[in-house]
């Protein structure tokens, strides 16, 4: 259930080629390095901190059907939906016997500023978990270190903002933990957006098998007990600016008034030695492990109201976020309109769906361009949705407000295939 173990197998099976890179500057090196070694699992250190840091262990399709033991995205879904409809429960064991206190201040984790228009220095795979109640929430939110004891902690109107305004409209800071360097799996756990209730972690739990969970010290926080750093505090009622920070559409999100994370104790793991996943905004890492997630709920939102799903994509060129590719197998008239309604509702987020038959290579833009070019008519294939909610991530959109579009570009049913069908190179 270790991070370390999990990265031992895929280099020791030849999954990933790693490579050292030694100790790195803080600011802008990683980014570079990172990418220039996109396709190998790279290690490194940061001035000033003694942990060590990887990046690229999520970069290709093949990586996340590996974590998962499937060989394809169908199956994906399937295994990723079923942990979902069947969160495992919680078998509590003591939190000392997994982690020990250091002497350590948010000096010595390793924030890193990735671009120069980063406001500041940046946690870009910290997971945040709090509860109220029986509730508990983990989601990945980044944070920019304010000083030796406090950052800035983003946080977008989902799950997690609806615990901490609890708490703040009672005058309570909100109890919280920062989790670094987990498996992959509670990554991907992390990444989804289960229905408000379900413990993200119990849908890793059940993938992994294991149930185990350590409360936290001061706050009883339940927790899985192979983290490599865990940052127990509080969100408090204070705000402080945060951004510009360069997100996953490579454009500098702007500055907002932000809740303030205050640690209180760190902990590290007495197993293992500590590692922290440096995910650099707008690479193919980011893109995989906060899109990817999604995918399933795009793909069972679709096959409630058509049983002719092949495939989702969130696409590379819109972040994995803002732009989605349906393929179906059209059996009656409206099934791609239907579709392509559906995506928005698996996904709010998305601005612009393109629905295709299942003879279009939903991973060649080309071949989408193709299936628009030659079977949209605009006046009938194209459907506009006007301000309604969507990503604060658009540029475009007015605070997470805009407009939506849907094409459908499948073959007309009444209509031959030799219309539109492709010849093939003789």
């Amino acid at each position: 259930m270790y991070l370390n173990d999990y990265l031992d197998d895929i280099i020791r099976n030849g999954l990933k080629k790693p490579v050292e890179l030694g100790e790195l500057k803080t600011e802008y090196e990683p980014t570079r390095r990172i990418y220039e070694n996109r396709s190998r699992l790279v290690f490194f250190t940061v001035e000033g901190s003694p942990y060590t840091c990887y990046s690229n262990i999520l970069v290709e399709r093949k990586d996340l059907y590996h974590l998962l033991g499937v060989n394809s995205d169908v199956e994906a879904y399937e295994k990723i939906l079923w942990a979902v409809e069947n969160p495992a429960g919680i078998e509590r064991v003591d939190f000392n016997e997994y982690y020990k206190p250091v002497d350590n201040t948010l000096y010595d984790i390793p924030f890193i500023k990735y671009y120069r228009e980063d406001r500041g220095y940046y946690l870009t795979s910290s997971i945040i978990v709090s509860c109220i109640g029986e509730v508990c929430n983990a989601s990945f939110h980044r944070m920019m270190r304010l000083n030796e004891s406090e950052a800035a902690v983003r946080i977008v109107p989902r799950h997690l903002k609806k615990i901490v305004e609890s708490y703040h409209n009672e005058g309570l800071d909100a109890p919280a933990v920062v989790l670094l360097g987990l498996h992959p799996l509670y990554e991907i756990a992390a990444a989804t957006s289960p229905p408000y209730g379900v413990y993200e972690f119990s849908i890793a739990s059940r993938l992994l098998g294991d149930n185990l969970y350590a409360y936290t010290p001061i706050h009883g926080i339940p927790i899985p007990p192979y983290a490599g750093i865990v940052l127990e505090g509080v969100i408090t009622r204070e705000k402080a600016r945060e951004g510009p920070f360069v997100d996953i559409l490579r454009i500098p999100d702007r500055v907002r008034e932000e809740p303030v994370f205050r640690v209180e104790r760190i902990y590290v793991n007495r197993y293992r030695n500590p590692l922290i996943h440096a995910i650099v905004a707008g690479l193919d890492e980011h893109l995989l492990l906060m899109g990817f997630p999604r995918e399933p709920l795009i793909y069972d939102s679709i096959r409630r109201v058509t049983p002719g799903v092949r495939g989702v994509r969130l696409t590379r060129g819109s972040g994995g976020w803002l732009h989605a590719v349906v393929s179906i197998h059209k059996t009656r008239r409206g099934e791609g309109v239907n579709a392509g309604f559906a995506v928005l509702t698996g996904h709010p987020s998305v601005k612009h769906v393109v629905v295709v038959d299942d003879d279009i290579d939903i991973d060649d833009p080309l071949m989408i361009e193709w299936a628009i070019a030659t079977r949209v008519r605009g006046g009938e294939d194209i459907h506009i949705i006007r301000n309604a909610r969507g990503s604060t991530l658009d540029p475009r959109g007015r605070d997470g407000v805009g407009d939506k579009v849907v094409v459908d570009a499948t073959k007309p049913l009444e209509e031959p295939w030799d219309k539109y069908r492709m010849a093939g190179i003789p």
